[in-house]
């Protein structure tokens, strides 16, 4: 039986229910791969599999009772896995809906991240019309199970920004240790340059680093795990 002790509601799991959800408590902080999630072994039994269509109700129906007090406690990563957060994230109400209050600290942060990195993308390309959204939008998996959010704008050359992005791609999945949630990289339009802006928000105050690199030639990959952990990147 699953109980919120805040509101004594109470779920009476069933063999099912409670192998994904124990999975998941062991494993907190890191992504459960669907296929040990759908393998059941209790008690000794002979392992048994979950239909693909039953793990996604139970994943979905797990995700509705841990996330009505907490956001973002529970994430489903499609096609890879379901990862159980160790800290969870109180709902909060809207920053809209709160004219006449001051804005926590953390929440100025965000915003400060935001408008760098449209500052960032201004700078990188100058010549208009300018992208709302990223040139490559990605989720990475690491070899701890950590995910990572991988946005890449880049200049005319998209080919150069496929190159760059599939080359830090790749090398972050060879990461023993990445602190980072999201990466976002910047190719410059006149292609001297690459920037990197690196968030880190599971601190309290979320951390916060630049990277700029001077490139020669754009359409020779430069990043290598040396590389990445170099520069901080990769532990």
């Amino acid at each position: 039986m699953l109980i919120d002790q805040t509101t004594a509601t109470q779920w009476h799991l069933n063999d099912h229910e409670y192998w994904v959800l124990n999975q998941l408590a062991l494993h907190r902080g890191q992504v459960v791969p669907l296929s040990m999630l759908q393998t059941v072994a209790i008690s000794g039994d002979s392992p048994q599999q979950i239909p693909h269509s039953e793990l996604l109700d139970i994943i979905s129906k797990i995700i509705n009772y841990l996330c009505q007090r907490h956001v973002n406690m529970i994430e489903y990563v499609p096609d890879q896995g379901v990862v159980l957060y160790a800290t969870a994230m109180n709902k909060r109400t809207k920053i809209l809906e709160l004219p006449n209050r001051l804005l926590s600290s953390g929440q100025y942060l965000f915003i400060i991240v935001i408008l760098l990195s449209a500052l960032l993308f201004v700078y990188s390309n100058l010549n208009p019309p300018l992208f709302t959204q990223a040139d490559v939008l990605r989720q990475v998996l690491t070899q701890n199970g950590h995910v990572i959010r991988l946005f890449v704008f880049g200049s005319d050359n998209q080919q150069d920004v496929l190159l760059h992005a599939d080359c830090l791609a790749s090398q972050l999945r060879l990461c023993h240790h990445v602190r980072w949630d999201s990466i976002t990289m910047a190719l410059s339009a006149n292609q001297h340059y690459i920037s990197f802006i690196l968030i880190d928000s599971s601190e309290i105050e979320p951390v916060v680093s630049s990277i700029k690199v001077n490139v020669d030639d754009m359409s020779s990959p430069f990043i290598t795990q040396q590389w990445l952990q170099k520069v901080h990147i990769c532990g």
